[in-house]
């Protein structure tokens, strides 16, 4: 998506090729724009251009660069950065979670020792006084 060739020449080619790259049907991304699927296919079809508020829209939900859905070209600051996938987002999430557990059970583990102490002293406590 670097530099402009036949198959992103448009902006229509570029929407293309960007909701085929993220496997979405034509009728998906138009549901998610808001738009009808007629609408959609005559941007892709370059039969009209897209008002600036849905070109916004579709490069948030095609994970693209407005600049490249409007020309084409991709910011040398965003070709060396790597875009996170919906995927490896939720995996950070996952190990997060998992961390938070591993230290919930020590703390739970800590807890019950305590309790267990506790619970030795004061029946040690109890047999001092009763004798």
């Amino acid at each position: 998506m670097t530099t402009e060739s036949t198959l992103d020449s448009t902006t229509g080619r570029r929407i293309e090729q960007a909701r085929t790259q993220l496997g979405f049907s034509l009728p998906q991304l138009a549901r998610r724009v808001g738009v009808k699927n007629k609408t959609l296919e005559n941007w892709e079809n370059d039969r009209c251009e897209p008002r600036v508020d849905r070109l916004v829209k579709l490069s948030g939900i095609l994970q693209v660069p407005l600049i490249w859905m409007l020309t084409g070209d991709t910011p040398h600051s965003m070709e060396s950065r790597p875009v996170v996938s919906e995927t490896a987002t939720i995996a950070q999430k996952l190990e997060r979670a998992m961390a938070m557990q591993q230290e919930l059970a020590a703390l739970l583990v800590d807890a019950s020792a305590d309790i267990a102490r506790l619970q030795r002293e004061l029946d040690e406590d109890g047999k001092i006084i009763a004798a």
